[in-house]
């Protein structure tokens, strides 16, 4: 049961965003833009959000496939473990996206704070 928790909150704990910090992915690729890399919004446009497109980025995170990005610099292979590797898929494909949605939207525009009826003429 001990071994059972240990493998349970080493999965849970695992945090995407923390990850893309510790491997510096930041150096190759952003969420909503290209860098060297693909943006994340391209990649999850490209492989989706479900489950399923998680565990396939996640094994493409650990032996890469340049020829999915042609143009692209090459990714160099993670020998990360693969609850890793699915943490920062998550990330990459879905938690960054939404991240980045709340952001535009608390963001206001200049048009949001113009109110074009107090606006002296």
């Amino acid at each position: 049961m001990y071994r059972f928790f240990l493998t349970s909150y080493n999965a849970f704990s695992a945090n995407g965003e923390d990850l893309f910090h510790k491997y510096n992915c930041s150096s190759c690729h952003a969420i909503d833009r290209r860098v060297v890399g693909p943006s994340f919004k391209e990649i999850s446009k490209r492989y989706g959000q479900s489950e399923r497109a998680v565990e396939t980025v996640a094994k493409l995170i650990i032996k890469p496939k340049p020829e999915n990005w042609p143009g692209m610099a090459y990714m160099p292979p993670y020998d990360i473990p693969y609850d890793e590797a699915k943490a920062l898929a998550r990330y990459v494909l879905i938690e960054s996206i939404k991240n980045l949605s709340s952001q535009n939207k608390t963001e206001d525009s200049i048009e949001d704070i113009l109110d074009d009826d107090a606006q002296f003429h």
